[in-house]
């Protein structure tokens, strides 16, 4: 892959997934700007040139008045003036496109049309736009992930984006499930401080209560295979783009052993230079 464009230019068909794109230059560190109206574009390219720090994209289409006629000639003035922009027209079939507005219940631009007519409209007049296109991507049979990972594929360098964000969370089974719990490990199984009297009130993260449970050959085992385990399926949900992983321990009050696990793992997943948060949901609770 060469060198990151300083500036792309999104437009495409209305329902072909231009704010799905969006999202996902988003995400590998671009800065984006939706619906920007024509005149308005040459002073942000003038700017950007000007400027450092992380590259551009701008959507444009048919939302702005004039834009079929106007576009095919500014952006071959604009790349005149600047080489490097990088066009990218978004596209669907006309089935796909007709099924989104349906499930969205959005209207379509010419919506004083039927929407397979409108669509084969919106096409024939953005030809002219497709035919100046560095890049298409048809979305029809896309899902989400799948879509990101090809801009990604394109115009990616994940140097750019945000690092995925491990959150290590210790919770109370007799509390409920964390909502947004993606990995969930029920350490009720194990040896338990709350039943040695000089360390029931003590939580997870003290001390002593370390100490006592890192005697306990079975937390040892339980928490090197959790450990190979979370440390095996990282890369993975990583490479699926995911910006945001909670890895969960439950004990029966979630102060003890949970907390524990929470942290301990924490420790080793920052030494492993992954980016961790830890939240302790229930530990500092009466009863």
């Amino acid at each position: 892959m060469g060198s990151l464009p300083r500036a792309v230019v999104v437009t495409g068909l209305s329902g072909a997934g231009k704010s799905v794109v969006t999202r996902c230059f988003e995400d590998l560190g671009y800065r984006c700007v939706d619906n920007l109206p024509l005149e308005l574009i040459e002073p942000l390219f003038a700017h950007i040139w000007q400027g450092t720090g992380p590259p551009w994209v701008v959507v444009v289409d048919v939302r702005a008045q004039g834009f079929a006629g106007a576009f095919p000639g500014l952006i071959a003035h604009l790349k005149v003036t600047y080489p490097e922009v990088r066009i990218v027209f978004a596209e669907a079939t006309t089935e796909a496109i007709v099924r989104r507005f349906s499930e969205t219940r959005r209207p379509h631009p010419y919506r004083n049309m039927a929407l397979p007519a409108a669509v084969a409209q919106e096409r024939a007049e953005l030809e002219p736009v497709r035919a100046l296109a560095d890049e298409t991507l048809d979305t029809s049979g896309l899902t989400p992930h799948e879509l990101r990972a090809e801009v990604a594929a394109r115009f990616g360098s994940t140097d750019l984006a945000l690092p995925m964000v491990v959150r290590c969370e210790s919770f109370g089974f007799r509390y409920g499930l964390p909502p947004d719990a993606n990995l969930v490990f029920d350490l009720r199984f194990l040896p338990n401080p709350h039943f040695v009297t000089d360390l029931r009130a003590l939580p997870g993260d003290h001390p002593e209560v370390m100490a006592w449970l890192e005697r306990q050959p079975e937390v040892e085992e339980t928490f090197k295979r959790v450990r190979d385990l979370v440390a095996a399926l990282l890369p993975s949900y990583r490479r699926e783009q995911k910006s945001y992983l909670v890895v969960a321990f439950g004990c029966t009050g979630g102060k003890h052993r949970s907390v524990y696990f929470a942290d301990r793992l924490a420790r080793d997943l920052s030494s492993d230079q992954w980016v961790v948060a830890v939240h302790h949901r229930d530990r500092d609770r009466e009863g």
